[in-house]
């Protein structure tokens, strides 16, 4: 065979040891491959799973913020003059009450772990802001490596005090 610098016994003893030499590349490859996509997904699933966490720490303190928003004392609230602005202003005592009352009425399972009230204010009068925080323990995450006690995550949520004639 012209081209190949050989007869073409010696091309196929040479195609015979490449052949050879690459045996078991293939299953090495496909492991590697599997492991990759393994790792994206175990990666893709503990970032969802803080995701979450977050997202139910967000409606916490958004029930919370409602609750601390509904406990405004009713008796000067009731007892207005019939103008638009409210009898009654909130304060910060009755926004943390309200909110420690809403979360303490949460069932346990909801929610990521250890969630505190970090903050409870009345911002003006009217609008109750509730900050809280808590720990997300993402699964499939070498604990090991990353801290044992997750990451801390945080979440405020605000409601408005109104009144309607």
């Amino acid at each position: 065979m012209p081209g190949f610098g050989g007869s073409p016994r010696r091309v196929r003893a040479l195609a015979h040891h490449l052949g050879r030499e690459e045996s078991g590349q293939t299953l090495l490859l496909g492991v590697g491959l599997i492991c990759a996509v393994l790792a994206l997904l175990f990666v893709a699933a503990s970032a969802s799973a803080v995701y979450l966490d977050l997202k139910t720490l967000t409606s916490l303190a958004d029930s919370a913020a409602a609750a601390g928003a509904d406990g405004v004392d009713e008796d000067p609230y009731y007892g207005g003059d019939g103008t638009d602005t409210a009898p009654a202003a909130l304060t910060d005592a009755q926004v943390r009450t309200g909110a420690a009352a809403d979360l303490s009425s949460q069932p346990a399972a909801v929610g990521p772990a250890g969630v505190m009230i970090v903050s409870a204010r009345a911002a003006d009068g009217q609008t109750a802001v509730v900050t809280l925080q808590a720990r997300s323990r993402p699964p499939f995450l070498p604990w090991g490596i990353i801290p044992a006690e997750g990451f801390t995550i945080t979440a405020t949520g605000s409601a408005r005090m109104t009144t309607t004639q």
